[in-house]
């Protein structure tokens, strides 16, 4: 009626041993290959089936779909006037500044070397960094 909740001597387990989160099994790297390529050529059966919708939730996504493509292209188009806006303040800018004072246009483009960006430290973006920002970030010691 119940099942006992001991196993049987006669049944062996096997014993997988597990490395930082991941399983370590006892396979020839050939079989490993093997299984890898397989999986690869198998991939395309592992997409999702596609579902059936009725004729009104078919016009309800595309209609969906279609006011989301005219929001984000509304807003893609203006990032892209603020960017050239900003592009063309710049260039202005850098105009007046050659017409007023050559010597101070000169010193604005020099190129140095020594204070350019470093390379270690991570630019500000849009999107959150993966690895915080280190506020008292020293550069490499130069000879």
């Amino acid at each position: 009626m119940f099942k006992s909740l001991v196993k049987p001597k006669s049944v062996v387990s096997t014993v997988l041993t597990f490395t930082r989160g991941k399983r370590i099994a006892a396979i020839n790297p050939a079989t490993e290959r093997i299984v890898q390529q397989l999986s690869v050529l198998a991939a395309g059966r592992k997409q999702p089936k596609l579902l059936n919708l009725s004729n009104e939730d078919i016009i309800k996504h595309r209609t969906i779909m279609n006011a989301w493509k005219v929001f984000s292209s509304g807003k893609k188009r203006a990032e892209q006037t603020q960017l050239a806006q900003q592009y063309e303040s710049i260039c202005n800018a850098m105009n007046d500044l050659k017409e007023t004072s050559p010597k101070l246009f000169n010193l604005a483009n020099k190129k140095d070397k020594k204070s350019r960006f470093p390379l270690e430290m991570r630019f500000p973006t849009e999107y959150p960094p993966n690895r915080p920002w280190v506020y008292n970030y020293t550069g490499k010691k130069r000879a």
